[in-house]
């Protein structure tokens, strides 16, 4: 009996040892299984942190092509910029001189306008004393005439008296 026993023992030790065996095994599957599973999301998880890390440098990249092109345009708009404020500056300058000599030019015609009517009114009151000069002459001219007249008619007159007393 106790041999009986022993082969019982054996026995269900046998069947246990085979349960925990095949416990351990599916326990070990499913770990297996987890891990695969682990390293498969953990490859995905790599391949998106590469993924995203080359989408990163890209944009990076990118982004400094951009600031680069953004300086550059900057410069160029800067310096049309400059050019434009420089070539009004110049145009204002040519402006200012052309106004200050029309104003030169300006001031001088006035100058000679006041010159000319002075010397117009000069000119009037010449021809004015002239006029009168003229007709002052004209007038002596006239009262000589009259006085030759005159001395003839005196002469003539005295004349016929003196022949009248003779």
């Amino acid at each position: 009996m106790a041999s009986n026993e022993v082969l019982l023992k054996e026995e269900g030790h046998k069947k246990a040892m085979k349960l925990l065996k095949q416990e351990y095994e599916e326990r070990i599957g499913s770990l297996e299984a987890q891990v695969k599973e682990s390293q498969n999301k953990e490859a995905t998880y790599e391949g998106t942190i590469s993924q995203l890390q080359q989408d990163l440098a890209a944009h990076k990249n990118h982004m400094q092509i951009l600031a680069n092109r953004l300086d550059q345009i900057h410069f160029e708009v800067e310096s049309k910029y400059n050019t434009v404020v420089q070539d009004l500056k110049e145009c204002l300058a040519v402006e200012q001189e052309e106004k200050n000599e029309l104003h030169r030019k300006l001031q001088n015609l006035e100058k000679e306008l006041l010159i000319s009517k002075a010397k117009l009114v000069d000119q009037q009151q010449e021809m004015t004393s002239n006029w009168h000069v003229e007709t002052l002459k004209q007038k002596i001219m006239k009262l000589r005439k009259e006085n030759e007249v005159l001395k003839r008619k005196f002469s003539h007159s005295q004349e016929g008296q003196t022949m009248a007393s003779k």
